[in-house]
């Protein structure tokens, strides 16, 4: 089922020009994966993505488990090991998976790929969760 983008956002956001527009859903086993095409002012070094939008990427689709509870979240802290350098124009999947969760916080786990399925960086994240209300006040919603 796929995930509801959020207008503005750096990670979803379709009509934000400086973001990632990633899309993102929910998987039938409680994961929730992602999909993001690193474009050419993604880049550091000529031809290289930065580790920037890799890790926002990352740091999204890990995030995005809250929404399976109903949440809303806050990422807390992230660890993250780059396995190869991307090109710009190649489609990276993402995949998560949460690994505990309690209250208000969770910690999840996940990786990106390449088109072949070759390991790009592998993630694990600590989030903060909040109900609808709670966003608003901090977020996009007015």
């Amino acid at each position: 089922m796929e995930q509801t983008p959020f207008e503005g956002c750096f990670g979803c956001g379709p009509d934000n020009e400086f973001g990632l527009k990633a899309t993102f859903r929910n998987m039938s086993d409680g994961g929730v994966e992602g999909f993001f095409t690193p474009q050419q002012h993604h880049c550091g070094y000529s031809d290289v993505i930065h580790v920037g939008p890799i890790t926002g990427f990352l740091s999204e689709v890990l995030g995005r488990l809250a929404f399976h509870q109903d949440q809303y979240y806050l990422t807390q802290s992230l660890n993250i090991t780059f396995k190869c350098s991307v090109s710009p124009g190649v489609k990276l999947h993402a995949m998560a998976r949460l690994k505990k969760s309690s209250k208000s916080h969770f910690t999840a786990e996940g990786g990106v790929y390449g088109p072949e399925g070759e390991l790009i960086a592998t993630g694990e994240g600590q989030f903060v969760t909040m109900k609808r209300a709670e966003a608003k006040k901090i977020a996009w919603e007015k």
